[in-house]
């Protein structure tokens, strides 16, 4: 076995699998994951390293001896997804989406990597297909040792109701940070503008790309909320703060946390699969 468990936690409560929803992201070097119940309950969440790229055998033989280890069930569940980070992405409204021109969509803007698929989220909230790109392989690991599970995009993820509704009566700037990129997104009125991922190597990089959204779609100060996600710490939030007024944590949805040693969980990091 090549991975390792960095981090775990459970609830003992007993719940169907009918009643469970299982949420996994994918990072540079493994993934993370909750499971939560209908009730928005969070019921367990953790953290595995393992080597993404090495042969199909063999991370799917980790991913199933990862997930047994910690009784994650994946048989049976109510929903089952997984947030892969892509580069390539293309928003398609519904009304001009034809499923026979998946492929055509995104290599009018890019070239896809060999060994890369093309996948399709819909995104219900805008009523829009997310056409996107992911590595094949660790993304066919887990549809075997997850059955029915979907492929997601982060932006998709990072495009919901719950932003939307913020930016009633202010604009929202949605900040995702990660090593050496960030994925911004911009909503007003209640529609989203626009959602990117810029490479960023520091966080002036990211304030660069902040300052720049804002003054693109002229969001003045007082009517701007900044919400920050994934790689934050007080420095950053801090220096945020300093161009940025009203800057906020975004936690994902609302969620019952019963075990005590899920209080101290910093929930932003992992927005994309508590949202």
């Amino acid at each position: 076995m090549s991975y390792k468990i960095n981090s775990f936690i459970a609830s003992d409560k007993e719940v169907v699998s009918y009643e469970k929803r299982l949420s996994i992201c994918l990072s540079s070097n493994g993934f993370s994951f909750s499971v939560t119940d209908v009730f928005d309950e969070l019921l367990a969440m953790g953290e595995v390293e393992c080597k993404l790229s090495a042969p199909m055998a063999e991370l799917l033989a980790d991913l199933k001896a990862a997930l047994a280890e910690m009784h994650i069930h994946t048989y049976g569940l109510k929903e089952a997804e997984l947030v892969t980070v892509s580069r390539q992405f293309v928003w398609v409204p519904q009304h001009l989406y034809d499923d026979s021109r998946q492929r055509s969509y995104l290599e009018a803007l890019c070239k896809v990597p060999m060994g890369y698929g093309i996948y399709v989220d819909y995104n219900d909230a805008i009523k829009a297909h997310m056409v996107f790109s992911a590595d094949n392989n660790p993304v066919s690991a887990f549809k075997i040792a997850v059955p029915g599970i979907k492929i997601r995009c982060q932006h998709s993820k990072l495009v919901n109701a719950t932003m939307l509704e913020s930016s009633d009566m202010k604009s929202v700037l949605l900040v995702n940070m990660r090593k050496g990129a960030s994925d911004f997104a911009v909503f007003c009125n209640k529609k989203l503008q626009i959602s990117n991922t810029f490479d960023c190597v520091n966080l002036d990089e990211t304030i660069y790309h902040s300052l720049n959204l804002a003054k693109q779609f002229h969001l003045d100060d007082a009517h701007l909320m900044v919400a920050v996600c994934g790689d934050v710490d007080r420095e950053r939030f801090a220096r945020l703060r300093e161009y940025f007024p009203n800057v906020a944590l975004y936690t994902g949805r609302q969620l019952t946390l019963t075990v005590p040693e899920m209080q101290h969980i910093h929930t932003f990091r992992y927005a994309l699969i508590l949202s």
